[in-house]
């Protein structure tokens, strides 16, 4: 897992989740949340969001930096759950419920984007400590 890439990677989720949850486009929240699904499940090479940010850390110039990929794991399975909900929300008509679900989503994504803070990340070791058989949250 690479730190450049994945706050490339949250900036594309600040700027899709904001697009569903402006336009009520609930079939874009569900794309992201499979997006979410193929990186939590262990398959980045299969998510487009994944693959477009390395590619353009790549453009970039930046540098690899490598970080513990179990609680980046993790976060793509919260960012899967937020999505998810996003998109039911917003295909069942209950536009209040998806936004706020969408805002959740991009202030997170925001967040990993502009300053590297990822909050699941930071919950992730609490997670793994108060949870038996808790090593295994988010990591393959």
């Amino acid at each position: 897992m690479d730190d450049g890439a994945a706050r490339i990677a949250a900036l594309a989720v600040l700027v899709l989740a904001s697009l569903a949850a402006w336009r009520g486009l609930g079939w874009l929240a569900l794309a992201l949340a499979a997006d979410f699904g193929l990186r939590a499940a262990g398959w980045p090479d299969l998510s487009p969001v994944a693959r477009a940010a390395g590619l353009a850390r790549r453009l970039a110039g930046l540098a690899p930096r490598p970080v513990n990929a179990g609680p980046k794991r993790f976060a793509a399975s919260v960012g899967c759950l937020f999505s998810l909900g996003t998109a039911l929300a917003l295909l069942a008509g209950a536009r209040t419920l998806g936004l706020g679900l969408a805002a959740v989503l991009a202030v997170c994504a925001g967040l990993e984007a502009a300053f590297g803070f990822c909050l699941a990340c930071r919950l992730h070791p609490w997670l793994i400590r108060a949870y038996p058989g808790g090593h295994r949250l988010g990591t393959p």
